[in-house]
């Protein structure tokens, strides 16, 4: 029969577990965006910025299919680390899913600090992963949405910053984008950030 104590562990680490990517254990969709709803609630009370960031990982799929999933699983790992040790504590970092993460910046002064955390993130996913014995380099597409600048909530907001890491991906990779916008995709509504 379990104790008090041991049906409340259990409990923590079921409510734990719906929450949060089994793999990296960073919160998941339902977890992130519960977060970003209560954070955009905070920003509209305060009239604050926050920006949310779409990261693709590039060359994923080719290390995951030449090493196998063991150190695909590895890698991201290592990547949500990396991720998570260079954002503020009240920032959010989650995994939606395959090599996608997303990110919450709180309390941005503005689109430059957005895109200098960005770009920051990208340079630190491009320095080489030392795992299993193996040398491993992957780089990162990164859309980068605004509140209230690029949108008004979470759907608006996911929406561009997703555009933006799919044009990121589109130029090859290996670059961030800032929504800048309601021009429609494919007409630069992304000043070209790109570095090869």
């Amino acid at each position: 029969k379990l104790n008090i104590t041991e049906r409340k562990e259990a409990h923590e680490r079921l409510a734990f577990m719906a929450n949060h990517d089994v793999l990296t254990n960073l919160p998941n969709r339902v977890l992130f965006f519960e977060r970003v709803d209560q954070a955009l609630a905070l920003a509209r009370r305060n009239g604050t910025r926050l920006a949310l960031l779409f990261i693709d990982l590039d060359k994923f799929k080719p290390i995951n299919d030449t090493w196998g999933h063991a150190v695909g699983d590895q890698l991201l790992r290592a990547v949500a680390e990396r991720l998570t040790g260079r954002l503020r504590d009240a920032d959010t970092v989650g995994r939606i899913g395959g090599d996608e993460f997303v990110i919450l910046l709180h309390q941005v002064g503005d689109a430059d600090y957005a895109a200098r955390v960005a770009d920051e993130l990208r340079l630190s996913l491009a320095q080489p992963f030392e795992l299993a014995g193996l040398t491993l380099n992957i780089s990162a597409s990164i859309g980068v949405a605004l509140f209230p600048d690029h949108g008004q909530d979470a759907i608006e907001l996911s929406r561009h910053a997703d555009d933006g890491m799919y044009q990121a991906k589109q130029a090859g990779g290996d670059g961030l984008r800032l929504f800048a916008g309601d021009a429609p995709a494919g007409t630069g509504s992304y000043p070209e950030q790109h570095h090869a």
